[in-house]
């Protein structure tokens, strides 16, 4: 496979990561990224697919992946269409974009068969954040297989302003055929999330040196970032978290975790599939906020600690 750029002085993830090109069938260029666990070390436990959420991209991944390499497993991580340096989907780069939702399961597709070609260490785990979550649930519903699954804070459902929440599919429907599809939903912008918004203010993490770990990154490499989404995004993926929510679970072993701190996810949806998912499980976390694995320390750790326990104890 052809090599990509892969910034590992802003990833400060573990030795040995590289990543590649891959092509989706519908041709869009992805990028891959694989922190492997040394060939040395004997004690090798599988690899954990990483299911970014929007606007997440490869190298926000490093600090997970040393955590991961200590436990035995490998990381390996995508850029989505539209995220990171894979393909950008509008004449807008900075725009979150994407023309149908499902059109994401061609990325993950890529993905999996990425993953047989490079005969990656079995078993297969899965962590999927927020926007990957929705992504991988579909998949799991197709049919991908891994031995266990994590979804953190999954969008099964966007919290919206009340005021808005009842007129956001029609608004973003009539963008979409009003031919406004790729502008930004109002209020929105390019300028990436963590850099507009002061860590007082921030609904991703209370943790201080995460939230300047990512400002950092994209000072150093800012096309790796991207801005707002697009009516035609929002569109789309309120369509599917309405068709998954008709959807039956599958029966992968799954734990499901949000923080109640957290506003930016439909908590009720994520308690309402848990609640019917057989061999899942759903943790409410006190004083978390949207990513719980770049939180305080006491929160990571523990949370942490909880996946690792579902993949030991999920293994074919």
């Amino acid at each position: 496979m052809e090599e990509a750029p892969f910034f590992t002085e802003i990833a400060e993830g573990p030795e040995g990561g590289r990543a590649f090109w891959v092509r989706a069938d519908d041709g869009v260029r992805l990028r891959l990224a694989h922190w492997p666990i040394p060939s040395s070390n004997s004690q090798v436990k599988g690899t954990v697919f990483v299911a970014p959420g929007r606007s997440g991209y490869i190298e926000r991944y490093g600090h997970l992946a040393k955590r991961l390499r200590v436990a035995g497993l490998g990381t390996y991580v995508i850029d989505w269409r539209g995220h990171g340096l894979s393909d950008r989907l509008a004449e807008d780069r900075k725009v979150c974009h994407v023309g149908r939702f499902t059109d994401y399961q061609h990325d993950l597709d890529a993905m999996m068969q990425a993953a047989c070609d490079l005969d990656l260490p079995r078993p297969w785990m899965l962590i999927g954040n927020s926007m990957g979550a929705a992504i991988a649930l579909r998949g799991l519903i197709r049919g991908i297989e891994m031995s266990a699954t994590v979804f953190v804070a999954p969008m099964w459902g966007i919290t919206l302003p009340a005021a808005v929440r009842p007129i956001a599919s029609l608004l973003s429907k009539s963008a979409r055929l009003s031919g406004f599809g790729e502008r930004f939903v109002p209020g929105q912008d390019g300028q990436a999330y963590f850099l507009r918004t002061p860590f007082e203010e921030n609904t991703m993490t209370g943790n201080a040196d995460e939230y300047a770990y990512w400002q950092s990154q994209a000072k150093a490499h800012p096309e790796l970032t991207i801005g707002g989404v697009s009516f035609g995004w929002l569109n789309e993926a309120l369509k599917e978290c309405r068709a998954l929510s008709s959807m039956p679970s599958p029966a992968t072993p799954c734990l499901a975790m949000c923080g109640e701190a957290d506003g930016d996810v439909d908590r009720e949806a994520i308690r309402n599939r848990m609640g019917h998912w057989p061999n899942g499980n759903y943790v409410s976390v006190p004083e978390g906020h949207h990513d719980l694995l770049s939180e305080v320390p006491e929160i990571r750790e523990e949370a942490t600690d909880q996946i690792l326990d579902l993949f030991d104890s999920s293994k074919p």
